[in-house]
C-alpha cells in the first residue's frame, strides 16, 4: 500500500546546517520546522556525504533518530541499522597518481567502515596538516573525527572497505578551477569505475552506480512512498542527481553555485522556508 505521508530527503552541509551554528549545529528555525513536519506524520531522511558515526550528532540535536542515505548513497541506515553498503573497487592509487601529475592535490581523504575521516597529505604535509587542524577546530560541532596517516590511508584503500574519497585542491579561485578541470578529466578517463562530483575545491568519488538519487529511489520503493510525495533539498554538486530525479519537488539553496541551481525547480534562501511549499 502506498504511503500518504511526505518524505523529505535533505542534505546537511550548506542546507540543513545553513546558516552555520558551530555550537548548536542546526538553527532554531530549522529545528522548529523539522519538528512540526515530523509531528504531522511526515518523514525525514538525511541524504549526506557524511560518515555513519557523524549522523549521531544530528540525532542528538533533533531529539530522535531518522533514517540516513549516506556517502551520497554508498550506505543506508534504516531503523538504526547500517545496510545496503557499497565500496570503491578500482585501482585507487594509480588514479590518484595520474591525477596528481596533472592537477596537484593538496590532500586526499577517505571515509570507510573503520574511519569517519582519514587524511593523507603530500610531502609538504606539515603545513597542510596545520591548515586542516585549524580548519576543523573552527568547524566546531561540524567537524568529523579525523585522523592523519599516509601509511594507514594506503592500508585502508587495500582493505576494500572505502565508502568515499574526497580530493582537495584548495579553497582559492585557482584551486576551485583546478578541481573543476580534474573532475572533468576523471569523468572522461574513468567513466565506468566510479561516480565523481565537484563541489568547490573538492572532488567526491563514490562507488559506481551510487548517487543520492539512486539511494532515495531504492529507499522510497522499499517504503512504498510515491514519487509525488518526495521533496528533495540540497545545495551542491552531489545533490544534482536528486534534483534531476525529483525535479517537480526539488529545492536548492540560493547561495549555491549557479551550475547547481539550474537543475532545481525552486530556489530557497533558508531551509525552513520549505514550510511555504510542502
Amino acid at each position: 500500500m502506498k504511503k500518504n505521508y511526505k518524505l523529505l530527503p535533505t542534505d546537511l552541509d550548506g542546507t540543513l546546517f545553513y546558516p552555520k551554528r558551530p555550537r548548536s549545529l542546526i538553527s532554531r528555525k530549522n529545528k522548529k520546522f523539522l519538528k512540526k513536519f515530523m509531528d504531522e506524520g511526515n518523514k525525514v531522511v538525511l541524504v549526506t556525504g557524511r560518515s555513519p558515526a557523524y549522523t549521531k550528532n544530528v540525532f542528538e540535536v533533533l531529539g530522535q533518530e531518522v533514517d540516513v542515505i549516506g556517502m551520497n548513497g554508498a550506505y543506508t541506515i534504516v531503523d538504526g541499522q547500517i545496510r545496503d553498503e557499497h565500496f570503491l573497487d578500482f585501482p585507487i592509487e594509480k588514479m590518484l597518481y595520474d591525477l596528481n601529475a596533472l592537477f596537484p592535490i593538496l590532500g586526499t581523504m577517505l571515509i570507510s567502515q573503520k574511519y569517519p575521516l582519514l587524511i593523507s597529505t603530500p610531502p609538504i604535509g606539515k603545513f597542510i596538516q596545520f591548515f586542516y587542524n585549524v580548519y576543523y577546530f573552527l568547524q566546531g560541532r561540524y567537524a568529523e573525527d579525523y585522523h592523519f596517516s599516509n601509511e594507514e590511508f594506503i592500508a585502508e584503500i587495500e582493505s576494500k572497505h572505502v565508502y568515499k574519497l574526497m580530493i582537495f585542491f584548495g579553497m582559492s579561485r585557482s584551486g576551485v578551477k583546478r578541481a573543476a578541470r580534474a573532475n572533468q578529466y576523471l569523468r572522461e578517463h574513468y567513466p565506468h569505475q566510479f561516480e565523481a562530483s565537484w563541489t568547490g575545491g573538492f572532488i567526491e568519488i563514490t562507488p559506481v552506480g551510487v548517487s543520492k538519487a539512486n539511494g532515495i529511489k531504492k529507499y522510497a520503493a522499499e517504503k512504498n512512498i510515491p514519487e509525488e510525495n518526495i521533496n528533495v533539498v540540497g545545495d551542491s554538486g552531489n545533490d544534482i542527481s536528486m534534483f534531476k530525479a525529483f525535479y517537480e519537488h526539488s529545492f536548492c539553496m540560493k547561495h549555491s553555485h549557479k551550475n547547481v541551481k539550474k537543475y532545481a525547480k525552486t530556489i530557497i534562501r533558508r531551509f525552513h522556508h520549505l514550510e511555504k511549499y510542502i
